[in-house]
């Protein structure tokens, strides 16, 4: 990975945070959509969300 930058510029941030809660959001729709509780809903999308977040940055940093 030489020459990856691992620096984000606060649009990069907001990209990444966009792909983080569109995935959330999506999920949470399906979740109570089922009939889970918003409260354990949001409990079980957060570690995916968290995984999106952190694959979107290096997709960014990558692709520089």
């Amino acid at each position: 990975m030489k020459g990856a930058r691992w620096r984000w510029t606060p649009t990069e941030l907001l990209t990444a945070l966009a792909a983080a809660l569109l995935w959330m959001g999506i999920g949470l729709f399906q979740r109570t959509r089922a009939g889970t509780d918003l409260g354990a809903a949001a409990v079980a999308e957060l570690p995916l969300t968290a995984v999106v977040f952190v694959v979107a940055l290096v997709w960014i940093a990558l692709r520089r």
